[in-house]
């Protein structure tokens, strides 16, 4: 396990070498009621936002924020206030509510049943809840397009690994979305116009960034946003509605239920643990870092897209998954979301520096500080909602 991860690091060092290495609102005014008692907003589907603003006192204070569809609750925001201390506390959504965050008059963002935000007596907090209904295959917040990748049972991992020990477990998942592409420059300029985040540092001048203006060079914009941490693409999701992919809905995607070894398909065997291997349907070292280029327009290689139709899940950019990197299940599991906690985030597939074919393996894992951020690493995204 530790070799793999050096090999994942020695694999990334290349892009550490580069230079200088709407919601869409309601239309109603926002509301503030009187009082600090419980406050409830009705939402007729598929209004999409609802606002109450408060300030909070020096006492104790706890405010519920209902939110409630034909009649029927579907999620809640609860804001407490001790005498002392302060945090704002999410409670998960129902299943009716496909997103919704906290925000205080800062502008932080808590997802739902994320990480805490504390207050202070006499700051004025907004509960902000942002409700979506994905319809069809695109996410209304930021443009992606989706495809769906229906329920099933799969052998995670491979028993033919040239790292030891080799890895497997018996995976069950319920259907969901999945980014069709990497997140481009212009999805995750979009956000950072939205919330005011600083942009990822420009790569340098070299590779496919030569020449270029920097992130609004109109020629970079269907390119994979790089130099992201995991963080960043974690809050990227929160804001768009969506999560990273755990660990196995990514492999999923990229291997299907007949468990390919690439994206693309072939085989893996004892004798042949690369089946399938094939430079020309991934952006990698041979056609990429040895020809002066480095990330591709997305979609680039539709030969190498996968089974449920997702392309670049092998190539382009490493992707952050959700999980912490850790030992595999050795019991059937339904849904894993992996370790509790960690020291590393897993990625999972490979980038245009990466030079073996072991790295474009379905199967491949690898892991890295959240807080790293290189030119060869991305994400995309996953929403669960009903299918097609």
């Amino acid at each position: 396990m530790r070799n793999a991860l050096i090999v994942l690091l020695t694999s990334l060092c290349l892009s550490v070498l580069l230079p200088g290495c709407s919601d869409r609102g309601s239309g109603r005014a926002p509301v503030t009621p009187a009082g600090y008692g419980s406050v409830s907003f009705t939402v007729n589907w598929p209004e999409t936002a609802q606002y109450g603003a408060r300030v909070i006192p020096a006492s104790a204070v706890t405010i519920a924020v209902t939110v409630t569809r034909n009649g029927s609750q579907v999620g809640q925001i609860t804001i407490t206030r001790p005498a002392t201390s302060g945090t704002i506390n999410s409670i998960p959504a129902g299943t009716a509510l496909v997103s919704a965050a906290a925000k205080d008059g800062g502008g932080a963002t808590v997802a739902w049943g994320s990480t805490a935000v504390t207050v202070l007596a006499g700051q004025t907090v907004t509960a902000r809840l942002v409700l979506y209904e994905f319809s069809g295959s695109i996410n209304p917040i930021d443009g992606a397009e989706m495809v769906w990748v229906p329920g099933g049972a799969f052998t995670m991992g491979t028993e033919y690994a040239w790292w030891d020990p080799p890895l497997t477990q018996q995976v069950t998942l319920s259907g969901y979305w999945i980014y069709k592409y990497e997140v481009t420059v212009a999805q995750y300029r979009a956000f950072c116009a939205a919330t005011g985040r600083v942009l990822p540092f420009w790569p340098g001048n070299t590779w496919s960034w030569a020449g270029k203006s920097g992130w609004a060079d109109p020629a970079l914009q269907h390119h994979p946003i790089v130099n992201v941490t995991w963080y960043d693409a974690r809050d990227y999701a929160a804001w768009a509605g969506v999560t990273l992919p755990t660990e196995a809905q990514w492999e999923y995607a990229a291997r299907g239920p007949q468990g390919n070894n690439y994206p693309w398909g072939g085989t893996a065997t004892a004798a042949d643990p690369y089946n399938g291997w094939d430079e020309t349907k991934c952006a990698n070292y041979y056609n990429s870092y040895m020809q002066n280029i480095s990330t591709w327009p997305v979609g680039s290689f539709p030969a190498g897209a996968s089974w449920c139709g997702a392309h670049d899940l092998a190539g382009n950019v490493w992707e952050w998954c959700a999980d912490w990197y850790g030992p595999y299940s050795m019991t059937p599991v339904t849904n894993p979301t992996g370790p509790a906690t960690g020291d590393y985030r897993v990625l999972r597939g490979g980038s245009w520096g990466s030079g073996g074919p072991w790295f474009f393996r379905a199967a491949y894992r690898g892991g890295i500080d959240p807080w790293g951020r290189v030119g060869g690493m991305g994400f995309r995204c996953v929403v669960l909602s009903p299918g097609p």
